[in-house]
């Protein structure tokens, strides 16, 4: 296996769509594909494997700012599942499903990351297009969080499923988009093609050394920064994570 100065790979596979490689540097152990340089899918530290360790997961998190409801969410794309562990620990009454299309990711997530299938977190190997077609009862929450190096599979760029996952959202429903690897000539179509399907829509910004943006959407209207930035507060405390409302550098709305 591969070896540099920082990095060390302590698993490497192959998969259907290219190599994932599971990094340790230092304390933090992370989820990369395609090279044990390539960009950070998730991460947790050695030490303390509940903590929060990047940035861009409060940033998701920040989705639940827009709706009250707890009972069902989905995030789709496992990664290192930092995500859904978030969830599962902080929420306890929410039933999370996680769709994931490569089956080796659900693999190296169970073997090097933690992540526990129980009677309220289930994970679907499928194609997202296909599970969010599903006659279901609806989510609170959608976190849309599937990428590659290259960005958002296309696919999962289109109208036509940005719709679809509009119509599994409960009434007071709220999705998060990750937009932060997007190529800048393609982010200004994104957001646009996003915030036509979701009235109410914001792009959220984390700090500038992350790169890290996601856009919320919601069938209501995102509510202004200062409404925003009191729930944050609220949610800061019901995950227990405290910087929360700083890891949030600009805020605003976008039209739809």
């Amino acid at each position: 296996m591969a070896e540099s100065k920082r990095l060390r790979v302590i698993h490497e596979a192959p998969s259907p769509f290219g190599t994932v490689y599971v990094v340790d540097d230092g304390d933090q152990r992370s989820l990369r594909f395609d090279s044990a340089e390539g960009t950070l899918q998730s991460a947790i530290l050695k030490s303390d494997p509940l903590a929060v360790a990047t940035d861009y997961v409060r940033l998701a998190a920040t989705g639940l700012t827009l709706t009250r409801g707890r009972k069902r969410m989905l995030v789709v794309g496992l990664g290192g599942g930092s995500i859904p562990r978030l969830l599962h620990r902080r929420l306890p009454h929410v039933r999370l499903d996680v769709v994931e299309l490569n089956p080796v990711v659900v693999d190296v997530a169970w073997r090097f990351f933690g992540v526990r299938e129980d009677s309220r977190l289930r994970i679907h190997v499928e194609d997202a297009a296909r599970y969010i077609l599903r006659r279901e009862p609806p989510y609170d929450l959608i976190f849309l969080d599937a990428f590659t190096d290259g960005g958002t599979p296309e696919h999962l760029k289109e109208t036509l499923f940005l719709e679809a996952v509009r119509g599994r959202l409960a009434a007071g429903g709220a999705a998060v988009l990750n937009v932060a690897l997007e190529r800048p000539l393609a982010l200004e179509a994104r957001i646009a093609t996003f915030a036509r399907v979701f009235p109410g829509c914001a792009v959220l910004r984390g700090s500038p050394e992350t790169g890290n943006r996601v856009l919320l959407g919601s069938r209501l209207p995102v509510p202004a920064e200062p409404v925003f930035r009191k729930r944050l507060l609220h949610l800061a405390r019901e995950l227990e994570l405290p910087g929360l409302p700083q890891s949030i550098v600009a805020f605003s709305r976008v039209p739809g």
